[in-house]
């Protein structure tokens, strides 16, 4: 027994060796507890911006990829304001009095570039159904407000004698007068984009497409076809703000769901895009033309109002083709360059000054005895002068927005005022 009792220890000896390891382990487990706390407290401040900076890095880098430019989307813009000035020139400066013999050229020129303004509103459905930000648009109304005012004040000191001064204040006012009708109209519908963004987000794609098809369909041709010549929903020659919202949601389909090939090679789609713009403008200049022997149900679709359907198929297609195109990449560079500059070149050329002075009498001094060749090239080439010189003074007058930090302004300027409404 006593052997035994030497041998083998008793209960309680087995409890205190237990207890004795338990408590270096419980020592050992708090002593590493302890230290991992104090080291997290102590570099606690550290942890988190390293945590931060991780995610404004995927953000950052999620937003570099969202902000990649679409150089076929700018070229749209830049054609766009291209034809614009140039039917300006044709139109206004009288092209077709000047060259009488031209006439069926001028006009089919006319034909196949008069889809532009279109081209506008399309891309801004394209590029814009995701954001809505008010400090764009403030940004855009002091660019318009810079160049009315501008214009006008550097014509009272400098060309004093073409311009009443009791006009003056209708110059800084240029949305409620029309001073630009496009800018004017396209205000109107910025008010809604909060809401018809938030509802384009919302809808399925079969849903987003029949809200397009639907509202083309019945708003455009049903019109056309059932009521020629009443303008039952006041859409008018396509100046208005209902027709504005109807091709933002047609852009804002293509660029949301990215109508690409519509499973067809891509030569074949360019080739049907390209077909399709052709006859448009070829319908176009013989209904132009009064050449088209049509029914009355059926001749209003094919004149030149902005949402007729023959310059519906000439933006769509021609925008999608130019989406198609493979750029190089210093040629996307430079179309990305001068396509937010665009803008101004409409400003400039468009207003009551230089219309009345310089576009209205583009032609002055020309002789009349050109042969088509020369007409074509005078047309074109005076065209492209007053873009560049645009183009320059626009670059000039976004250098000195930088500088003024208006971006900056307008963002802080927006912030600040969402606050005040969520107050």
């Amino acid at each position: 027994m006593e052997e035994d009792s030497i041998l083998k220890p008793t209960g309680n000896s087995e409890k205190s060796q237990y207890s004795s390891k338990e408590k270096k382990l419980k020592k050992r487990g708090k002593t590493k507890s302890n230290q991992f706390k104090n080291f997290f407290q102590a570099n606690a401040h550290k942890i988190k911006n390293k945590i931060i900076k991780g995610i404004i890095k995927k953000e950052d880098n999620s937003k570099e990829i969202k902000k990649v430019r679409n150089p076929g989307v700018d070229l749209v813009r830049i054609i766009s304001m291209y034809t614009i000035v140039l039917n300006h020139v044709i139109f206004f400066g009288r092209g077709y009095n000047h060259f009488p013999k031209y006439i069926r050229p001028l006009s089919l020129v006319h034909s196949i570039t008069d889809w532009n303004t279109n081209g506008f509103i399309l891309i801004s459905g394209i590029v814009g159904y995701k954001t809505n930000k008010y400090s764009n648009l403030f940004y855009l109304w002091l660019t318009v407000l810079f160049y009315s005012v501008g214009i006008h004040k550097y014509v009272e000191y400098f060309k004093k004698g073409y311009i009443v001064n009791e006009e003056m204040y209708k110059e800084y006012y240029p949305i409620i007068f029309k001073r630009y009708w496009y800018f004017s109209t396209y205000f109107g519908m910025y008010l809604f984009l909060p809401v018809i963004n938030k509802g384009i987000a919302s809808l399925t794609k079969f849903e987003h497409k029949l809200v397009v098809i639907s509202t083309i369909g019945i708003l455009i041709l049903w019109r056309d076809y059932k009521n020629p010549g009443e303008d039952l929903f006041l859409m008018h020659v396509g100046d208005s703000i209902l027709w504005f919202i109807i091709f933002y949601l047609t852009g804002a389909y293509i660029g949301k769901y990215r109508v690409d090939y519509f499973g067809l090679k891509k030569y074949i789609y360019c080739f049907i895009c390209m077909f399709i713009y052709s006859l448009a403008s070829y319908l176009y200049f013989k209904s132009y033309h009064k050449e088209l022997d049509l029914p009355i149900s059926l001749r209003r679709m094919f004149n030149k109002r902005l949402n007729s359907i023959l310059k519906i198929s000439q933006t769509i297609t021609a925008t999608l083709f130019l989406m198609q195109i493979h750029y190089n990449k210093y040629i996307a560079k430079f179309i990305c360059f001068i396509g937010p500059l665009v803008f101004g070149i409409y400003l400039i050329h468009n207003h009551n000054f230089i219309h009345i002075n310089v576009i209205n009498h583009v032609f002055d001094n020309q002789p009349k005895d050109l042969n088509l060749n020369g007409v074509l090239t005078l047309v074109f080439g005076k065209t492209l002068k007053i873009c560049i010189i645009c183009l320059i003074i626009d670059y000039l007058r976004n250098l000195l927005f930088t500088l003024l930090r208006i971006k900056k302004i307008s963002i802080f300027l927006e912030t600040k005022l969402m606050e005040k409404f969520n107050n």
